[in-house]
C-alpha cells in the first residue's frame, strides 16, 4: 500500500507490467504443460490449429498485457481504487464481490459482442476454433477493454463505500487471470460434469464448446448465468465424459445425445 501511495507513475508503471505479465505467463505456461502431460488422456479437441493461429494469438496476448498494465497503472495512480481492509473477512468479502460482479458483468459483455452491431470487436477472439493457452488474452483492443473494465471497475466502485483488501483483489486477479489463460488449453482437467455440483465452476471444455459452435456457454468461470438465460448447451456433460475418460472429439460440429 506504501509503495502505490508513493511511486512514481513510472514505477508504479513498471510495476504493474511485470505483475500483470508475471501472473500471465505463469497461466500460460501451466496450461501449456497440462496440454503436454495430458493430451494423450483428455485432450478436447484432436483437430489441427489453423495456419498462423498461435502467431496471431501470441501478438495480441501482448497487446493485452500492455493494455491492463496501463489501465492498472491509471486507476491506481489516480487514487481509484482504495486498499486498506485487513483480516480474513476483508480478503474473503473483496474476493466475493470480484467474483460475483466480473461474473454477471462478463456475460452481459460477452452476449452483447456477439450482437450484430458489435461482433466485430469479438470476431479476433473467434478466430480461434480450438483454443490454447494463448487464447484468452487474444483478444481486439475493444475487447480487452471491456475485459479489463471488469477487474478494475468493481473495486473502483467498492472503494466508494469503503477501502477494500489488497490480499483479496490479487487472489481474485490471479484466479480470473489462471481461469481464462489455462482454462483455455485445450485438455480437460475438471472431473467435475454434474450439472448439479458445476453453478459456480465448470470445466474446460464448457467454454471450447461455446469456441466450436458460436454461440452459448458465454458465462466465464461459473454456469449461473447461462441457466438463467437458457444459454446453456445441454450435451456438455455428456461430451465431457467422453472427453475425460480418453476419447477426444475430432470434429467441430461434434453434438451429444441431449
Amino acid at each position: 500500500m506504501d509503495f502505490i501511495a508513493n511511486a512514481s507513475l513510472l514505477e508504479l508503471g513498471l510495476a504493474c507490467l511485470l505483475v500483470v505479465a508475471g501472473v500471465s505467463l505463469v497461466s500460460t505456461g501451466l496450461g501449456s504443460l497440462a496440454e503436454l502431460a495430458f493430451s494423450s488422456h483428455t485432450q478436447i479437441w484432436a483437430v489441427p490449429l489453423r495456419d498462423g493461429q498461435l502467431r496471431h494469438e501470441r501478438l495480441s496476448y501482448l497487446r493485452f498485457i500492455v493494455l491492463a498494465a496501463a489501465s492498472a497503472t491509471l486507476f491506481l495512480g489516480l487514487g481509484w481504487v482504495e486498499f486498506g481492509a485487513t483480516g480474513i473477512g476483508a480478503v474473503a468479502l473483496t474476493f466475493a464481490i470480484q467474483w460475483t460482479a466480473f461474473e454477471i458483468y462478463y456475460y452481459g459483455l460477452h452476449r452483447a459482442l456477439h450482437s450484430q452491431a458489435l461482433y466485430r470487436f469479438h470476431a479476433h477472439h473467434h478466430e480461434s476454433h480450438v483454443t490454447t493457452a494463448w487464447t484468452g488474452q487474444s483478444l481486439s483492443v475493444v475487447e480487452a477493454l471491456g475485459w479489463i473494465a471488469g477487474v478494475l471497475i468493481p473495486p473502483a466502485l467498492a472503494s466508494q463505500i469503503a477501502p477494500i483488501s489488497f490480499e483479496g483483489f490479487m487472489i481474485y486477479f490471479v484466479a480470473n487471470t489462471f481461469v481464462n489463460v489455462a482454462g483455455h488449453a485445450n485438455v480437460e482437467l475438471n472431473p467435475l460434469n454434474q450439472r448439479a455440483l458445476t453453478w459456480l465452476v465448470h470445466p474446460w471444455l464448457y467454454h471450447s464448446l461455446h469456441h466450436a459452435r458460436f454461440k452459448n456457454n458465454y458465462s466465464f468461470a461459473s454456469t449461473f448465468m447461462d441457466r438463467f438465460f437458457g444459454t446453456e448447451w445441454k450435451d456438455w456433460p455428456e461430451l465431457h465424459g467422453r472427453v475425460f475418460g480418453g476419447e477426444a472429439m475430432t470434429r467441430l460440429n461434434e453434438r451429444g445425445e441431449a
